[in-house]
C-alpha cells in the first residue's frame, strides 16, 4: 500500500465550501458569459441540469473529470474555472493545505489535491495518492502537457496509441496532452505521484 504520511489532508469544511462557492461562481459566470442556459451547458458536459445547479450554486465541488468537461462545454481552460486566490505572484501551499477532489464521480476514486493553478496560469499541478486497487479516473485529452513523477508504489499509464508503460518510484513521465491517456494501479500496489499539466493559453481541455 502506497504511503500517504506525506498527502496534503483535507481542508476544513469551510474552506471546502469556500472553494465549491468559488468554482461555481467561475462557471455561472463563463455560462452567462456563452449565452447558455443551465440545461444547454448541462446537454453539452454530458451531465444532468441539477448536477450543473448544485455546482453553479456552491453545493457540489466538481471532480477533476466534470471541471474539464464544464470547461470543454464553454470553450475556456479548466484552470479558468478554478479559484482565483492571491495574485501577487508568489503562493505557498503548506503541508496539511488544498481541497481534495476526485478525478471523476466513480465511487471509491482516487483524489487528487490542487498544489498550483488558478485562471490565467499556465501550469496546474496536482498531489495524487491512489490506493491498491482503487479507480483513477477515465480517460483525459487536452491541449498541453502533462508531466507526472511517481513518489511512491508503480503506475500503469495507459495511451490511446496502445503503447503501455508502467512507471515506478522514482520514475518520471512526460506526454503531449492530446494524447488520449488514463492511469490504472494494481490490486496490491498503489502509487502517490505529482502531476503537473501545462496549459497552452486560449486553448479548452475536456476527456476523450
Amino acid at each position: 500500500m502506497a504511503d500517504t504520511s506525506h498527502r496534503p489532508n483535507p481542508a476544513s469544511g469551510g474552506a471546502e465550501d469556500a472553494v465549491a462557492a468559488a468554482i461555481g461562481a467561475s462557471v455561472r459566470k463563463a455560462r452567462l458569459r456563452s449565452g447558455l442556459s443551465t440545461r444547454e451547458l448541462a446537454q453539452r458536459a454530458g451531465m444532468s441540469q441539477p448536477f450543473l445547479s448544485n455546482i453553479e450554486n456552491g453545493r457540489s465541488t466538481p471532480s477533476v473529470a466534470t471541471l474539464y468537461k464544464l470547461a470543454s462545454a464553454l470553450g475556456v481552460g479548466a484552470s479558468e474555472l478554478l479559484p482565483a486566490g492571491k495574485d501577487d505572484g508568489v503562493v505557498v501551499v503548506r503541508a496539511g493545505e488544498g481541497v481534495p477532489t476526485g478525478m471523476d464521480e466513480t465511487p471509491g476514486v482516487a483524489q487528487s489535491v490542487l498544489l498550483a493553478g488558478a485562471p490565467g496560469r499556465l501550469l496546474e499541478a496536482r498531489w495524487c495518492v491512489i490506493q491498491p486497487g482503487q479507480p483513477a479516473g477515465d480517460w483525459f485529452e487536452h491541449a498541453g502537457e502533462d508531466f507526472l513523477h511517481v513518489i511512491e508504489g508503480v503506475l500503469r499509464v495507459e495511451l490511446g496509441t496502445g503503447r503501455v508503460e508502467q512507471v515506478g518510484a522514482g520514475d518520471s513521465l512526460w506526454l503531449e496532452g492530446d494524447i488520449p491517456h488514463r492511469w490504472e494501479v494494481g490490486p496490491t500496489v498503489g502509487a502517490t505521484l505529482l502531476l503537473v499539466t501545462a496549459h497552452v493559453p486560449g486553448a479548452t481541455h475536456g476527456l476523450k
